[in-house]
């Protein structure tokens, strides 16, 4: 999970900003280029212009057309496409094309309004090359000719940019190309360093590991001696009839304090193990619901010391094959945690049912108390070992934190699911589906 965070998060990176280096590039490409079209357009638009300015300053009369040196001085080639001079009265003073099949295009556009005033407009019209049409595009700019402060004439110059067009078309699939390539690379590379990254923390995670396991079964032999002394301490006192309640007084408490010590290094025994992979279901028939009332049973004492009512609903004759070890502890786990967080008389519901699910057999185990509940914020974090969300409340009710985290251990080695649904001041209600 580390490792998959990691490569994502390098990943993310490179792809950021490999992609800000794309859209740089198209846009300031894009920029450029047409920045140069524009201009190109531009200067041959304004000295054309400057002859037809200086043509009816000097003539007088706009609506007569051009004499034979003003059109000499409009040419069509590459950069110039089309020209046009449309007089007040809509007529073509003077107009050449690359193609005559582009001045009807021209003027249906111009009808339309498409052109304005001094700007660059990007227009597309078809050319023809024999009979076959193809789709061209043009730059248009238009320049207005005023005498005495009345529209006299307006200028209409294109040129085809199609090959620029073309070339952004193809220069944004080569980017996305590149990018989509450089995008695999970037994974990889991410995995590769993710994993190299990795390697001291997996060396580090095995070492504490293998400490857990090999201190949690170290710590286990002492803490039996202890506790076998303190009980040969208890009895002798017993037989020996020597009413010293200091004495007893402390052994009762060394004894509690030893054995609450005893179940943590088996906790952790127990996660170690389950680290490492030895965690291993030892299958075979038993009755789930024999095996549920005895839990029930042996923790209903729990449950009387606060008035509660620990409830069981497990159908007759409920044969399945599972650990019937593992299975016994899971209920003890998740039904002693239920009563340590209830109220006094509260209710505490254990039910246990046999279902299918996608053909496959499933036993659900629910265990639904109407206690504390737990806050949202805490949810995702309660099968963490050692987390405790209230750990004022912790300490009275006693726990080290690792209950829970041990019932997710167990419901994953057998494939299963554990799922908790709360309310604060309600409930809350543990799931637990195993496959069988």
């Amino acid at each position: 999970m580390t490792r998959n965070k990691l490569t994502l998060q390098y990943s993310g990176m490179l792809i950021l900003f490999l992609s800000l280096f794309i859209i740089t590039v198209y846009l300031l490409l894009y920029g450029v280029i047409w920045s140069e079209q524009r201009a190109a357009l531009g200067k041959i638009a304004d000295s054309e212009f400057q002859v037809l300015k200086q043509w009816i300053a000097h003539d007088g009369d706009s609506s007569r057309p051009p004499p034979r040196d003003v059109e000499d001085a409009f040419s069509i080639s590459n950069d110039q496409s089309f020209y046009y001079l449309i007089g007040d009265n809509g007529n073509v003073q003077l107009g050449g094309e690359m193609q005559a099949q582009l001045r009807e295009q021209v003027m249906h556009a111009i009808s339309l309004g498409r052109f304005e005033r001094d700007e660059y407009i990007k227009i597309s019209m078809q050319t023809f090359s024999g009979v076959s049409a193809q789709d061209a595009q043009f730059l248009v700019t238009a320049r207005e000719l005023v005498l005495d402060g009345d529209q006299s004439s307006m200028l209409y110059i294109g040129k085809e940019v199609t090959f620029q067009r073309n070339l952004f078309r193809w220069l944004l699939i080569l980017l996305v190309g590149m990018a989509f390539l450089f995008f695999l690379l970037a994974l990889w590379f991410s995995f590769w360093m993710s994993r190299k990254a990795m390697v001291p923390i997996a060396r580090s995670y095995a070492r504490q590991k293998e400490f857990a396991a090999d201190a949690s079964h170290e710590l286990r032999a002492p803490l039996s001696v202890l506790l076998t002394s303190i009980e040969a301490l208890q009895l002798e006192l017993e037989e020996s009839a020597a009413d010293i309640p200091l004495a007893n007084h402390i052994l009762s408490g060394m004894k509690q304090e030893v054995g609450s010590m005893t179940n943590l290094a088996g906790d952790l025994l127990q996660l170690a193990r389950s680290d490492i992979g030895e965690l291993v279901l030892t299958r075979s028939l038993f009755n789930a619901g024999l095996a549920a009332e005895k839990v029930v049973d042996r923790l209903r004492p729990l449950g009387e010391n606060k008035r509660l009512t620990i409830e069981l609903d497990a159908p007759t004759g409920f044969i399945v094959e599972w650990d019937e070890e593992k299975f016994v502890q899971l209920l003890i786990l998740l039904v002693d945690n239920a009563v340590k967080y209830t109220p006094e008389n509260g209710v505490v519901q254990v039910r246990l049912a046999d279902t299918t699910i996608k053909g496959e057999r499933i036993m659900t185990v629910e265990i639904k108390d109407n206690g504390i509940g737990i806050e949202s914020e805490a949810l995702p974090r309660i099968f963490d070992r050692f987390y405790r969300q209230d750990k004022s409340r912790t300490r009275q009710t006693g726990g080290h934190g690792l209950g829970l985290a041990i019932a997710k251990n167990i419901v994953s080695s057998g494939r299963g699911t554990i799922h908790v649904e709360s309310v604060v001041g309600r409930g809350t209600t543990f799931t637990v589906r195993l496959p069988l």
